[in-house]
């Protein structure tokens, strides 16, 4: 049988749709290298099954086959992600394209596919027999398999103990998969996507990954993955074990429990409507575990379905600080940030842990939305949710409104329009804003964005472990001896806020010659110092950071014990006084002790 398939692989101009050159090669070592198609044709003739790589969508387009009907088909590509879906992959296969080293060699190409396709033979019987009959029985009335089940003399006839293919996958893989999936419909409606997702499924610990063709080509093998592990059921052992929350919790981050507020379990029911596929919205005072109800998912969903969270946030101090805390603290590494402080080394590796599946946590800011680089990246990498921290910056009625948070429903809009996504990708927000019109604002902009309902889990915006300072200090002598003293009365760490870069500059070192250690902080550092200054004032090197509004607010574990506004308007005095006398303020970390305000 192997003397009667040839394979073969064509140069194409796509401009003209002209055929430039032409490779192929017979079992029996016979090759073709040339541009005619007339003697391509009579080389071909008699061979009954031809077999390439991506030839039914590329190749046979450019070709005119007067024996079409009485030859087979057989397509590498199809094949590949069937058969060789675990990390590392196979050695030749790159998505659509074979990995060659040599351009523009349809004869080299050819051979390739030669070399792939007894790979994929060899693997295939080597499958065991009920997984073959589950291939088999999802794919062998499909163009783009059936002629390899021919090929091979498939199929074999089905035992008399097995039922159905719905009850032959579920007791392949059972424990794997949700025991009440309704794969009877999923293998009626998308057999090609179940074969790939089972595929994916059978080797998911390995930290393989969809590769993008199949995700382009097949975008509901996403929503697959989901029914199949992620969508918890009322009981069966995988859903009890894999998407339940406080097993999760114990696992990840070694909690008994997580965060009640004034004993509600806001942080629990948070994290279970993710899991469920909600959007939401959760309005958590700064410092309240915040983190862990979007981290938690994220890292459920990268071992369930091998799916990417993309955690939008305008603050790259925040980004780092969780990573660190994630790598350091958890042993937890399936977080990368990828920002404009990385250098080119590092934003590269960052790519590369995105693309193959290590990282299931990716940290972006807003403006990064508008990169082309970033825009295919989240397309080839089957991506779960997006999160949006400081929520409140969509909002005009907050005081810190950015225009880039704007564009994050039309990127979503458009990714999903390029993946061909069936459904919306969830979408999770998050701030310690409480005021009713900027909640009003987020939930208005994504259903008129992306036509999604967020469902809103509210703490109370209570701080009653604040106390609130106000000095009017003549001149700025008056206000160096009070921040001295403040320091020197208050040892705790401390951030000291300022409203110019220079400043930051100025006053950390002044302070520093005083005997109070202290690192500036600003936007317009280098990155290396910026991120040296972070490094020491978070490891405790240096207990006071002298900063502008880049360092933010949003500094996780870490226990600030006072916060210092340098320089202040009246109108923030009046804000801070209405705040205080009303026992809450959005904009102030919950683990502080004091919020002082100095002016002169």
């Amino acid at each position: 049988m192997f003397n009667e398939i040839i394979f073969i692989d064509l140069e194409v101009d796509f401009n003209s749709k002209k055929i430039l050159d032409i490779g192929a090669v017979k079992s029996n070592g016979d090759e073709f290298h040339s541009d005619s198609i007339p003697t391509f044709l009579e080389f071909i003739r008699g061979c009954k099954f031809i077999c390439g790589h991506n030839i039914i969508n590329h190749d046979l387009k450019y070709l005119e086959m007067p024996e079409a009907g009485t030859q087979s088909f057989i397509d590498t590509l199809f094949l590949s992600p069937l058969l060789f879906p675990k990390k590392p992959y196979h050695r030749l296969v790159k998505d659509d394209k074979l990995d060659t080293d040599e351009l523009n060699n349809p004869l080299n190409d050819a051979k390739k596919a030669r070399d792939l396709f007894y790979d994929e033979v060899s693997t295939f019987n080597a499958l065991n027999q009920q997984l073959k009959q589950i291939y088999y029985g999802l794919l062998s009335e499909i163009t783009e398999f059936k002629h390899f089940f021919s090929f091979i003399g498939y199929p074999i006839e089905y035992s008399e103990t097995v039922h159905s293919l719905s009850g032959l996958i579920h007791e392949v893989f059972v424990a794997r998969l949700c025991a009440n999936a309704p794969i009877d419909k999923l293998a009626q409606k998308y057999p090609i996507e179940l074969a790939y997702a089972l595929a994916l499924v059978g080797v998911i610990e390995h930290d393989s990954v969809t590769p993008p063709w199949v995700l382009k080509n097949f975008p509901r093998v996403e929503n697959v993955l989901r029914l199949l592990r992620s969508q918890k059921c009322i009981s069966c052992p995988y859903c009890n074990e894999s998407l339940d929350e406080i097993k999760a919790l114990k696992q990840f981050f070694h909690y008994d429990d997580f965060r009640s507020y004034d004993g509600v379990p806001l942080q629990k029911s948070a994290v279970r409507a993710a899991i469920e596929g909600k959007s939401i919205l959760a309005v958590f005072p700064t410092g309240g575990g915040k983190s862990i109800t979007f981290q938690l998912p994220a890292l459920m969903a990268g071992v369930n379905e091998r799916g990417l969270t993309v955690v939008i946030s305008p603050l790259q101090s925040l980004m780092k600080d969780q990573t660190d805390n994630l790598e350091h603290q958890h042993n937890i590494t399936e977080a990368v940030t990828i920002n404009g402080s990385l250098d080119p080394l590092d934003r590269a590796k960052a790519f590369e842990r995105v693309e193959n599946g290590s990282a299931s946590i990716l940290y972006i800011s807003p403006e990064s939305l508008r990169s082309k680089s970033i825009e295919k990246l989240l397309v080839s990498r089957n991506v779960v949710r997006f999160v949006i921290d400081e929520a409140h910056c969509f909002s005009s009625w907050g005081q810190d409104f950015r225009v880039d948070y704007l564009y994050i429903g039309e990127f979503i809009s458009n990714l999903q329009r390029a993946k061909d996504m069936p459904q919306s990708i969830p979408v999770s927000c998050f701030t310690a804003t409480a005021k009713q019109r900027v909640i009003s604002d987020i939930k208005e902009y994504f259903r008129n964005a992306l036509s999604v309902e967020l469902e809103v889990f509210q703490a109370s915006a209570a701080r009653v472990n604040l106390s609130y300072h106000i000095f009017a200090e003549e001149g700025e002598t008056g206000k160096n001896l009070k921040l001295r003293q403040l320091l020197q009365d208050n040892n705790c760490p401390t951030i000291v806020y300022v409203s110019r870069t220079r400043r930051a500059e100025q006053l950390a070192a002044k302070l520093t010659e005083d005997g109070f250690p202290a690192m500036p902080y600003h936007g317009r550092m280098d990155k290396q110092l910026r991120i040296a200054s972070q490094d020491a004032f978070m490891s405790g090197e240096v207990n006071t950071i002298v900063a502008t509004t880049a360092f933010g607010m949003g500094v996780d574990k870490k226990d600030i014990g006072m916060v210092i506004h340098y320089d202040i308007s009246d109108s923030l005095e009046n804000y801070v006084q209405e705040a205080g006398r009303a026992g809450r303020d959005e904009n102030i970390r919950a683990d502080c002790l004091r919020y002082t305000l100095m002016k002169t």
